[in-house]
């Protein structure tokens, strides 16, 4: 082992080695394994924490090793492939250990240059100079590793083969593009990932997958929400004098506000008739925010469900909006929070309500602002768990609001099935990482990480749950999350 390391060093100044010493299997596999722990450890470095160890990532790195060691293999003669490819192997890793705690030490640098040289160099402060260096830095991360592994692998192959130089060079470089082609093909997840993981751009095949949805991803022929404003006629006048009793006696037993302090007030909407794993959703959900925020006896809840019909309000267009202007009267529109948590089905247009007896209605973004505004609600957390739920980004984001979404405006969502006591969504938020003493952003980031590791294993395309956390509310909720970490 030792002498590959320092047939391998000296290689890596591109030195090449007289007599290098000739190397077993055993030897090459222990290289291998060093290398998969150094890019495992790489990995835990690069990614933002909160860290999340992702089983799949093991896979893709085993199998870039496996290929790696194959496709070299072609291009070294056989009395000395072992010894090169084990020397390749140990190359990697003093260029990758080299270059990462360069950029380790290069983060610990001073971002803009000293005084005293503007002083000398004005040009320093000009904007095309920084376009400069930043285009420099990008270059040197690319160019670096390639330059530095090609130099390498040069040495390593001149020091076990004697042949003509420049043949030689030409197939050193063969050898970095035939890698660089496999490592393109090879479906890439890191085995640690931050919250600054994008599983859309993690590979050649996610990435074109990618683009290939935004083209092709149409809306739904159906009706828009905003034009269908009256209920569906399958409830006559007793239901709905039925839903408004139920509404007025949920909103009855909720706790009245207090003056100077910030009180969050709830409401839950459970949108699908025909699966019950919304309404298990709903109120795990309430369970979970209620460790992190004080909203026991706030709570209306809205369940569109064949066996709760009778004792709790339906998830319908008019209950939401009635609901929000019950609950909107009883709050200090400028101390209070609302809290709105939707678990359902989703389209493109927005979230899917199908009522027990028949019928089904959108509630579209624009509606929920709508709504949310007209009863003067500033102060609100909307957390959306559906398909296509990142269209509610955009039309509730400001200062004073925090939006949750289980996936973007072009992606479905998963979880949504007979059985399941959650979402995948809901399981990795309000489950997995909804806990005293995390706030909603550390929750948010530890769940979206999750998700994308679920979905890699499951071979699923991602979600890409979306956020939006307004600096205003964020700043009011601290006091209330703190308390009820110290309770």
């Amino acid at each position: 082992m030792w002498s590959v390391l320092r047939f391998a060093a000296r290689a890596a100044l591109w030195r090449t080695t007289a007599d290098p010493p000739l190397v077993g299997l055993p030897v090459l596999v222990g290289w291998t394994i060093v290398l998969a722990l150094v890019r495992i450890g790489i990995q835990y470095l690069d990614a933002a924490p909160p860290r999340v160890f992702m089983p799949y990532g093991l896979n893709a790195l085993v199998a870039w090793l496996a290929i790696m060691l194959a496709v070299a293999a072609l291009f070294v003669r056989p009395a000395a492939r072992t010894t090169a490819l084990a020397a390749m192997i140990a190359l990697s890793v003093v260029v990758e250990v080299a270059l990462t705690a360069i950029r380790l030490a290069g983060g610990l640098l001073p971002a803009t240059p000293p005084s005293a040289a503007i002083s000398y160099f004005p040009f320093l402060q000009a904007p095309w100079f920084a376009q400069l260096v930043e285009l420099a830095v990008v270059i040197s991360i690319f160019a670096a590793p390639a330059v530095s592994w090609i130099g390498g692998v040069f040495a390593i192959v001149r020091s076990v083969e004697p042949a003509p130089r420049w043949p030689l060079f030409g197939r050193v470089i063969a050898l970095w593009a035939a890698l660089f082609v496999a490592k393109a093909l090879v479906p890439y997840v890191p085995v640690f990932a931050g919250a600054d993981f994008d599983q859309s751009t993690a590979n050649w095949w996610e990435f074109a997958r990618t683009r290939y949805q935004e083209r092709t991803q149409s809306s739904p022929s159906v009706p828009s929400a905003e034009a269908r404003a009256d209920e569906p006629t399958s409830e006559g006048a007793s239901a709905e004098d039925r839903q408004a009793r139920l509404l007025r006696a949920a909103v009855a037993k909720l706790t009245a506000q207090q003056a100077g302090t910030s009180d969050v007030y709830a409401i839950g909407v459970a949108g699908w008739a025909d699966l019950d794993v919304f309404i298990k959703e709903i109120d795990g959900a309430f369970a979970s925010i209620g460790q992190i925020l004080p909203i026991k006896d706030r709570i209306v809840r809205l369940f569109n469900n064949r066996e709760t019909v009778e004792a709790t309000p339906l998830a319908s267009r008019r209950n939401f909006a009635a609901a929000v202007r019950a609950v909107g009267k009883l709050m200090d529109k400028n101390e209070d929070v609302l809290l709105l948590v939707m678990s359902s089905h989703g389209t493109t247009e927005g979230f899917s309500l199908q009522l027990p007896a028949g019928g089904s209605q959108v509630l579209s973004p624009h509606e929920v602002r709508r709504v949310l505004e007209e009863a003067g609600i500033k102060n609100r957390i909307v957390i959306v768990s559906a398909c296509y739920s990142g269209a509610f980004v955009a039309p509730l984001a400001d200062d004073n609001t925090i939006v949750l979404t289980a996936a973007d405006a072009l992606s479905t969502s998963f979880g949504c099935a007979a059985g399941r006591d959650w979402t995948y969504f809901g399981d990795a938020f309000f489950h997995q990482a909804l806990k005293p003493g995390t706030d909603f952003k550390q929750a948010f980031d530890h769940a979206r990480i999750l998700i994308r590791g679920w979905e890699a294993l499951d071979h699923l395309p991602p979600s890409n749950p979306q956020a939006h956390f307004g600096p205003a509310l964020t700043a009011r909720l601290e006091p209330l999350l703190k308390a009820m970490t110290g309770q």
